[in-house]
């Protein structure tokens, strides 16, 4: 318990935003064994290549997956904040296929993989819930490879400022259009596919264009309609609307 909340309640908040789940399934969510841990930043907190047994589920803070090559240069695959179940599909997978490492000190909750497939099977309520999670991810991975592979630079930076802003807004981390951005400049880069300098002149050019404002990690978005034209940024990947729900009454 934290202040007397099960730490769990983040995340189960965030399944239940788009569809309300049974009072068994929600007891039994939390009543999950747990170990909390506590990881300063830039700390890995599950390294590619290693066998799974766990799932890690982000009590408060910012972790990315990533991906490095030979050269140890990494490529970030998505950034996850305050209710995110970052590794869900590790109750399936036997074996990690990337990394995961903190930008933030950061408190992560482990739960056994085990554990979650017992839950699915003792509540397909919870097997339809974590379905969509993962489908809710892979959508998020597409959107990054279209951005990294067709969006000119500015487009690029610009996309991911806002998609870290719109998941800040949902968990209550944003003063209207003003937060602190909880990544460094040379992870924006890394995310992009950029090197740390066009990255730097990406975000001049979007402060030229007074689609934001920065003071240190201080940022503003100024002008969030302009800077979606100028991103392409349509936020139907993050699937807010929630996943579909059988109609008892279909014939």
């Amino acid at each position: 318990m934290v202040d007397g909340r099960n730490p769990l309640e983040g995340y189960l908040t965030k399944i239940e935003a788009r569809r309300p789940l049974s009072g068994k399934a929600r007891d039994a969510f939390l009543a999950l064994r747990v170990n909390s841990e506590h990881y300063d930043i830039y700390r890995e907190i599950v390294r590619e290549d290693e066998p799974t047994s766990m799932c890690c589920l982000v009590v408060q803070g910012c972790v990315s997956r990533f991906k490095t090559v030979p050269s140890g240069e990494r490529q970030i695959n998505s950034f996850h904040f305050d209710g995110d179940m970052v590794d869900l599909q590790s109750a399936l997978l036997l074996v990690s296929d990337h990394g995961i490492r903190t930008h933030s000190p950061t408190t992560v909750l482990r739960i056994e993989c085990n554990a979650i497939l017992q839950l699915t099977l003792d509540h397909p309520e919870w097997a339809h819930a974590f379905w969509f999670d993962t489908i809710v991810d892979a959508a998020i991975f597409r959107e990054w490879m279209l951005n990294v592979g067709r969006r000119a630079a500015v487009g690029r930076v610009g996309h991911l400022i806002l998609e870290i802003f719109h998941k800040l807004e949902r968990i209550g981390r944003t003063d209207q259009y003003k937060f602190t951005m909880p990544i460094t400049q040379n992870d924006l880069a890394d995310a992009v596919g950029l090197s740390a300098v066009h990255t730097n002149r990406s975000l001049q050019q979007l402060r030229e264009l007074g689609m934001i404002s920065s003071i240190g990690r201080t940022f503003v978005i100024e002008d969030l309609a302009g800077m979606k034209r100028l991103a392409s940024f349509d936020p139907t990947y993050l699937h807010p609307e929630g996943p579909r729900v059988l109609d008892p009454n279909r014939s």
